[in-house]
């Protein structure tokens, strides 16, 4: 089989019970069992009538992989190697087995591909013995630690707000089979802790629901989009939204709410992660350095918003030109530093959108009915 010149998805289920993931393109999964591969002029067959270990050439968009699979146990771990990148080229996929190939996606790359947040992650189950680490992580009997992505780590106050988390994070683990999605090439951080989206195995219609989302979604966490694609930055802020406008938990406490870039008090912020908005007063649009939203007449003492050259071109790819957003209400998200007065530096399309706020519609809605 040529490959396609788009991506297209099939699964097939061997009578093993074990399937072989191939990515390739646009990170899309492609399933299969066996693979000739034609490298440099030579074809070299990959199988194995054992399934006890399979090594395929996958396409990836800008960086081929070169991926194993151990398929024991109905279960699939992966291993992926960089490779220089070079034209490949998959010309046949064939079965292992006479009884042939039965067409049918499996769980964990269902969910995969459905949610946003797991495309191109792996999954683990985790263990039954497992507990909960403050602020948001989880701890197995052997040892490994899951911090939970897309989220702040920190310990939130006052104290009954700590205890809701505890208790939702527990709840979860001592109720459900979970799963770990990580990214299996990832480096642990310096507490050796892995990053990863906990969810439970996807229901018949093949959707996760991440912890994340419910914690979010209950106002017992924060997202942290930095390390978020734009997709799933937009699914978890959606359900932090929802809590945010029903101040939720988190949100019903002063120091979580979004505040108004004229009103704030620098030494109770500086090194804290919130959320302004405001109504830009200049724009200093910089293709090739740092670009400036600023708040007020005085750049020096005024609440002040950075994007990098590199920040500002990912930016623009989601939304429109920078420039735009002169005269314009906005919010933004992120850690606050001092530079003379308070800054955020954007570093994610996410942590910068335009929007006016609830107060300023109520005000211009009553206007226009005096008018």
């Amino acid at each position: 089989m040529v490959t396609p010149a788009r991506v297209e998805r099939a699964t097939y289920r061997l009578g093993g019970g074990c399937s072989i993931h191939l990515s390739y393109g646009a990170f899309e999964p492609f399933h299969g069992n066996a693979a000739f591969v034609k490298k440099g002029g030579n074809v070299q067959r990959n199988n194995s009538t054992t399934l006890s270990k399979l090594s395929i050439i996958s396409l990836m968009a800008d960086q081929p992989a070169l991926r194993a699979f151990d398929c024991r146990h109905g279960r699939i771990e992966q291993k992926a190697q960089r490779m220089p990148t070079r034209p490949l080229i998959i010309t046949s996929l064939i079965g292992l087995f006479s009884g042939g190939l039965l067409l049918a996606p499996t769980q964990a790359g269902a969910a995969s591909s459905a949610h946003p947040c797991l495309q191109t992650l792996s999954a683990t189950p985790l263990p039954k013995e497992r507990h909960y680490l403050s602020p948001a992580a989880v701890k197995t009997g052997s040892g490994k630690t899951w911090k939970l992505d897309g989220i702040i780590l920190e310990h939130l106050k006052p104290d009954n707000l700590a205890r809701l988390k505890r208790k939702g994070i527990e709840e979860a683990l001592d109720r459900q089979a979970l799963q770990a999605f990580a990214d299996k090439n990832a480096k642990t951080d310096r507490r050796g802790r892995h990053s990863a989206f906990i969810a439970k195995p996807p229901e018949k219609d093949g959707k996760a629901i991440l912890l994340q989302e419910q914690l979010a979604e209950q106002g017992l966490v924060r997202i942290d989009v930095e390390t978020l694609s734009p997709a799933c930055a937009k699914r978890l802020l959606a359900k932090e939204q929802m809590a945010r406008q029903a101040k939720r938990g988190v949100w019903k406490e002063p120091a979580y709410q979004t505040k108004t870039v004229t009103d704030l008090h620098l030494s109770a912020i500086v090194s804290t992660y919130q959320i302004f908005h405001g109504k830009v007063q200049a724009v200093t649009r910089n293709e090739s350095g740092t670009s400036y939203l600023n708040f007020g007449p005085n750049w020096k003492t005024d609440f002040t918003v950075t994007l990098s050259e590199k920040s500002l071109a990912t930016w623009e790819a989601e939304n429109k030109s920078l420039d735009a957003l002169k005269n314009a209400y906005i919010y933004v998200r992120g850690w606050v530093e001092t530079r003379g007065g308070p800054l955020i530096r954007v570093r994610h399309p996410a942590q910068l959108w335009q929007e006016m706020p609830l107060e300023q519609t109520g005000r211009s809605q009553a206007e226009k009915k005096a008018n």
